[in-house]
């Protein structure tokens, strides 16, 4: 029943982010563009290595979309600050063996970012391993 629960509920997540993605997406000023030199998981999702457009549709739902408009996923995030020293749009990779997640997304050159929520798969490789290596990749503003 609660997996049930939990397919309804990522279900109409989903289907709500798409419905969103084309009214936001001449609206939405907070994107960026950024080369991902490697594979790498948003939430519980594999997306291969290439040139994606990340956009915030909506507060806390970031979407990812890939050049070659096969790759598109959604994703649910927090809001957070830290210390932005480079003051740059980038995204934050944390990497456990051959396992890369991305973990927090700065929009802006602000102090304000999108932290992601950890997959089952990245919280069982966090209580295996005591650290991972993090990885920084600057961004382009959106075009």
């Amino acid at each position: 029943m609660q997996s049930l629960m939990k397919f309804v509920f990522v279900a109409l997540t989903v289907l709500f982010g798409a419905a969103l993605v084309t009214s936001a997406h001449a609206q939405s000023s907070n994107r960026v563009v950024v080369d991902i030199p490697f594979d790498f998981s948003v939430g519980s999702t594999l997306l291969r290595a290439g040139n994606y457009k990340v956009e915030e549709v909506q507060s806390g739902i970031l979407v990812f979309n890939g050049n070659d408009g096969q790759d598109h996923q959604f994703a649910l995030t927090v809001g957070e600050e830290a210390s932005n020293q480079d003051n740059q749009p980038k995204l934050i990779f944390t990497r456990y063996g051959d396992g890369t997640f991305l973990n927090k997304v700065f929009l802006s050159g602000s102090d304000d970012y999108r932290q992601l929520l950890p997959s089952s798969r990245e919280k069982k490789l966090i209580q295996k391993r005591t650290s991972g290596e993090e990885l920084s990749l600057l961004v382009q503003s959106g075009r």
